[in-house]
């Protein structure tokens, strides 16, 4: 059953994923990385992924979806970080 509460939830945590989105075409289009730190991205995937979880054990789809969505991106920036500087050495 889907109460208020995992509504405001999910629209929370899309806000949160909306600036991953963002970030993720402005790196790809310009292919620049410097100044982005790798260690935020991977904490940012730690704890998605493990939001996710919870969110499976809790039973709440929604977030586990948006959860879900919000570790790929990460795991997407990560991808381009390590891409993108080899390219630039």
């Amino acid at each position: 059953m889907i109460d208020t509460w995992q509504v405001i939830g999910a629209l929370a945590a899309t806000a949160f994923t909306v600036g991953f989105i963002d970030q993720l075409r402005v790196t790809l289009k310009t292919r620049c990385v410097d100044g982005v730190s790798l260690l935020q991205w991977v904490v940012f995937a730690a704890a998605s992924s493990i939001f996710t979880a919870y969110y499976v054990h809790l039973d709440q789809w929604i977030m586990v979806s948006v959860s879900t969505f919000g570790t790929l991106c990460c795991l997407s920036m990560m991808g381009m970080i390590v891409r993108f500087r080899r390219v630039a050495e």
